[in-house]
């Protein structure tokens, strides 16, 4: 399949958008709440009065185990909330009476980290990895929990830039919990930004297995097979995320294009199932250029036209469905209009080659 689009695609580099925090919230918030949280509750019981409550309560020298308990659930049922800073003033206090705590270090490290205080999380999150490091496990109790801070970790890595060290901090955590869902997965994001969707794909496999109602790693499962050349098992993987999930778009994408490439026989049902990613999601940019591109060659030029004017809209410095949109006017006799999708697809390129000249030309003038 042709290069996806970011948000429908595994990234690029390690973690294709290490900028957007947002990017990795639905994978941390859930990493190990249920690991760490007894007595599980709704969020809404956690109003501002029972967290100032609990906080004196954790403070007071008379504090047991079970009080702590509970505000470690508080406090982690409030990051699932995204109420990092109400979680912070719990982790906190619970942190004044036991420094060591890896579980309350964890927490705070990872609502540090969604409010972008990364030097914060990092510097917990490693405190936290060290103490579970050093405490005695002999029944593997807190081999999960380690395994949480350790795919924190790699993810902060990954922010900052070091991406050698992400990937070895996320193979520790693999090899100390290789049933570990959260590890697999970042594992085979890491390999596949690393250029290794074999690999890669080995650990989407893992992942599923622990998880096989999870379409996002029947996703990346299928779309890391299809770059190693896989093209047999992709396709069977993109057939089981469609009859997993059939209301997410990405499925019926990456099946449709496969089948697209396929062609011949395969090629109708490619079709439908462009047809089909682009009903549920209209601004799939890849449905929409493959559709019309397939359309074109199918004669169809007329229909490819909305299809093709749409991903211009969505990707307008992507020359391709320019490129497109000229083909398809040429062939319905539109010669004027397709002159200008030529025009600007030959200044995308202008404009492209002097983006990639201006550091030589920087560089020459500072010699």
């Amino acid at each position: 399949m042709g290069a996806r689009t970011q948000k429908n695609c595994p990234p690029k580099s390690l973690f294709d958008a290490a900028h957007s925090l947002t990017l990795f919230l639905t994978v941390l918030v859930a990493l190990s709440l249920p690991a760490v949280r007894v007595g599980a509750q709704q969020n809404d019981d956690v109003t501002a009065a029972r967290i100032a409550q609990l906080v004196v309560r954790v403070r007071a020298a008379q504090a047991d185990e079970a009080t702590r308990t509970e505000a470690r659930a508080a406090a982690y049922a409030l990051i699932g909330a995204a109420r990092y800073e109400d979680a912070l003033s719990l982790f906190g206090a619970l942190l004044e009476r036991q420094p060591r705590d890896a579980s309350a270090l964890y927490g705070a490290a990872l609502a540090n980290f969604n409010l972008q205080r990364i030097a914060d999380a990092e510097q917990l999150d490693r405190t936290a990895v060290g103490e579970l490091r050093n405490t005695a496990d002999p029944s593997g109790a807190l081999r999960n929990q380690h395994a949480d801070a350790l795919v924190l970790l790699a993810v902060i890595e990954a922010v900052k830039g070091d991406n050698a060290a992400a990937l070895a901090t996320v193979q520790t955590a693999v090899k100390l919990a290789p049933r570990h869902f959260d590890a697999q997965f970042t594992l085979g994001r890491a390999l596949y930004g690393a250029g290794d969707p074999a690999a890669a794909a080995t650990a989407f496999r893992a992942a599923v297995a622990i998880k096989p109602d999870d379409a996002r790693a029947r996703f990346f499962l299928a779309t890391a097979l299809e770059r190693a050349g896989d093209e047999a098992d992709a396709l069977t993987a993109y057939r089981e995320l469609v009859a997993l999930a059939p209301n997410v778009a990405e499925g019926h994408l990456g099946l449709g294009v496969s089948l697209v490439k396929l062609g011949g026989d395969q090629l109708a049902e490619g079709v439908r199932e462009l047809e089909r990613a682009i009903a549920l999601n209209p601004d799939a940019y890849e449905a929409r250029v493959t559709l019309g591109r397939t359309l074109i060659q199918q004669g169809q030029s007329a229909a490819a036209v909305e299809h093709l004017k749409r991903a211009a809209e969505l990707a307008p410095n992507n020359p391709e469905p320019h490129y497109q949109l000229a083909l398809a006017y040429r062939r319905l006799g539109r010669s004027a209009e397709a002159a200008a999708e030529s025009g600007i697809v030959k200044q995308i390129h202008e404009a492209r080659r002097q983006t990639r000249a201006q550091p030589t030309r920087t560089t020459a003038n500072n010699d």
